[in-house]
């Protein structure tokens, strides 16, 4: 049976690869066993990990706290969205049960309505010919309003500046696209539920001025003793009487 060269190409390119194959796993177990070896990369990384209860938070490294940092950012935004959730069905029972106009017997989103509809159109309108949706502007809204809230919490001076601002712009959008005969009473829920959550946004923060009075570290041992000192005079004849008997 006659050799065909194709064959014959086909498995020295199959052989090729395969040594290919055998030198990137070589050289993948090599690199493996540098890196957990003392002073490897990963050796390290685990070395940080084991003593993080020894060193604390201030001396641990710095890629632990961040990831650390970042884990309590995504459950702080999980938990409040469950809280929200909650929140919400609780606030639908309790107009429910309690509720004796018209307005009050509107859905748990109606309190919220009243602030998000005309956020939404106050979007609307003035978004039109950016190079972004209004849907991502009102994404970015959220966004930062959630954004200086939780670092209002974590006492953040900028996310506070944030959280103000977008307040005040909020309240100012409400105003601005809420129909003329509810607008006061639209105004005043946000403003009513913007001030409640910055109970929590800039907790610890007040307008009267700090003053620290901590004594100095070193304190010299200052001994007062009230003496009174004469310097003696020279004789002259100025200063000497002379007594006769």
């Amino acid at each position: 049976m006659p050799n065909n060269p194709n064959n014959h190409a086909q498995t020295t390119r199959n052989a090729s690869a395969g040594d290919r194959r055998g030198k990137r796993l070589v050289a993948l177990r090599a690199w493996w066993s540098t890196t957990w070896q003392e002073g490897g990369v990963l050796h390290r990384r685990w070395e940080e990990l084991r003593l993080v209860r020894e060193n604390g938070w201030h001396d641990m490294a710095n890629w632990i706290k961040v990831t650390l940092a970042l884990l309590g950012v995504c459950a702080a935004i999980i938990l409040m969205d469950t809280a929200g959730g909650v929140l919400g069905t609780a606030l639908d029972k309790l107009t429910a049960a309690t509720a004796t106009t018209r307005a009050a017997t509107a859905s748990s989103t109606g309190l919220w309505n009243v602030i998000d509809t005309p956020v939404r159109a106050y979007i609307t309108t003035h978004s039109t010919g950016l190079a972004i949706s209004a849907s991502t502007v009102y994404a970015l809204w959220q966004l930062a309003g959630l954004a200086g809230f939780i670092g209002g919490f974590l006492r953040s001076t900028a996310a506070r500046l944030a959280w103000i601002t977008w307040g005040v712009a909020t309240i100012g959008a409400v105003w601005s696209a809420t129909p003329a005969t509810g607008r006061p009473i639209a105004v005043a829920i946000t403003a009513v539920g913007w001030a409640l959550a910055s109970m929590l946004a800039l907790r610890g923060l007040s307008l009267r001025p700090v003053i620290y009075n901590v004594p100095p570290a070193f304190q010299p041992n200052v001994e007062i003793r009230p003496e009174i000192h004469i310097l003696a005079q020279p004789a002259s004849l100025d200063n000497i009487r002379f007594f006769r008997p």
